[in-house]
């Protein structure tokens, strides 16, 4: 018989999370049935201490039926009665939910008539610690419907209130006793509502994330698109850009294709980060592992980052502290790494240096590519190095205005050192540098 809720599988499955975090008759069934084993071990473990005050036999008949009716009698009914009939009616499938509860609810209720009437004090403990756990177990299950819950909750309810007269007639202690009870499920119920509503919580904390998953899925295919839509003009204007810079030769013409050619590949650059965070958020960008030397990947580094730290009349130093070997990584992927640790360093570094150490160490799940990217720039201040990391996020407020980027570079840095099973780290002094650690798994 499947366990699958009908209802689950609806347009409006949802909405009735939203209500408590309501169940089908298939979902109340298959909760129940996960802690029939634990139901059926603490009834005897009951009745092992009932033998203090009741007969071997009246112990062992009623432990009989509850094992006979939680492993076998109760699992029978639900799929020829209630199941089937729940495919095709909630309601109705809840209604004999709820009369074959009654039955196995009246056989558990008989306990604390038995267990109350020798008069002996331990039976009293016993029959009030069954009323106290069994209420519990009720407003667990069944506080979603109203139905069930009553149909249950109904013969504990009168066995309480009839078990002190077995051993009295109406009296003072009687009263206690029966109120005792009472307070009892009363108690029960209290928690039952507060699990209602911590339920009805969680169940809106896990729509409202599931909308916001949504969202942020539609955003990434969003930005997807407009990123190859935004790309395709931007390369066309900047060889048109170079077109024009070579035949104007030198002047003014070719000073404004210069200046157009560089704001446009600053936007391309900026559009292609945009696109690989996309790809990254929705998997989409998977990694192109490659066996090779990774000393190669510091070589390229060398001839394409050396231009932008020249550019603002920056060093750059490349040094192979330990011998890296070869590697199973994305060779790409690091080199882009790389490419916008320096790249960042270059922004906020003038007329200093930048230094690549690169080294491969030891680590606990075996080895890692180590690369520490030092400059002698501005720094970050320490309140700032927690969020650098962050999308859209600079070191200050007025960064964006002083300093060229969108606050993305890091943000993938992060995001591809992670995917290839490890992370960066910075730590920096403001006024005297920064140093940014990338590493990978080797």
């Amino acid at each position: 018989m499947n366990l699958e809720s009908p209802a689950a599988n609806q347009a409006g499955a949802p909405d009735v999370l939203l209500q408590f975090g309501r169940q089908g008759v298939a979902d109340v069934v298959a909760n129940v049935r996960q802690a029939t084993l634990s139901r059926t071990g603490f009834t005897a473990i009951m009745a092992l201490f009932s033998l203090t005050v009741l007969p071997a036999w009246c112990a062992a008949a009623w432990f009989g039926f509850i094992a006979a009716w939680e492993l076998l009698i109760r699992i029978r009914l639900e799929n020829a009665l209630a199941l089937p009939a729940a495919e095709r009616c909630e309601r109705t499938g809840f209604r004999r939910l709820a009369a074959i509860h009654m039955v196995g609810a009246s056989a558990y209720s008989i306990y604390p008539l038995l267990a109350w009437s020798p008069g002996e004090p331990i039976g009293m403990v016993l029959a009030t610690a069954w009323v106290c756990g069994s209420a519990n177990h009720l407003f667990v299950y069944f506080s979603a419907n109203r139905l069930l819950l009553a149909s249950c909750l109904g013969p504990l309810a009168l066995t309480s209130i009839a078990a002190p007269f077995t051993t009295a007639h109406f009296d003072l202690a009687t009263a206690v006793a029966v109120a005792t009870l009472v307070c009892l499920i009363v108690a029960a119920g209290m928690f039952g509502f507060d699990r209602q509503l911590l339920l009805g919580n969680l169940a809106k904390q896990a729509a409202a994330r599931a909308v916001a998953e949504e969202a942020n899925a539609a955003k990434s295919q969003f930005l997807t698109t407009m990123s190859h839509e935004l790309r395709t003009p931007l390369n066309a204007v900047i060889g048109y850009a170079e077109l024009i810079e070579e035949e104007a030769g030198h002047g003014p013409i070719a000073e404004d294709a210069v200046k157009i050619r560089a704001s446009a590949r600053q936007l391309l650059s900026v559009i292609d980060v945009i696109l690989d965070l996309s790809k990254l958020e929705t998997g989409a960008a998977p990694l192109q592992r490659e066996r090779g030397d990774v000393s190669g990947v510091l070589q390229q580094l060398h001839a394409a980052a050396l231009p932008i730290a020249a550019a603002a009349n920056n060093t750059l130093t490349i040094i192979e502290a330990t011998p890296l070997g070869e590697a199973e990584i994305d060779h790409v992927r690091l080199h882009q790494c790389l490419m916008q640790l320096i790249s960042n360093a270059a922004k906020f570094t003038k007329d200093g240096a930048i230094r690549v150490t690169a080294s491969r160490v030891p680590a606990e799940t075996g080895e890692h590519l180590l690369f520490e990217i030092a400059d002698n720039g501005i720094g970050i201040a320490a309140e700032q190095q927690g969020r650098i990391f962050e999308p859209f996020a600079q070191a200050d407020e007025t960064a964006g205005r002083r300093y060229e980027g969108a606050g993305l570079g890091l943000t993938l840095v992060r995001r591809l050192a992670r995917l290839m099973g490890g992370d960066v780290s910075c730590e920096s002094t403001l006024g005297a540098g920064s140093v940014f650690r990338l590493w990978v798994a080797a």
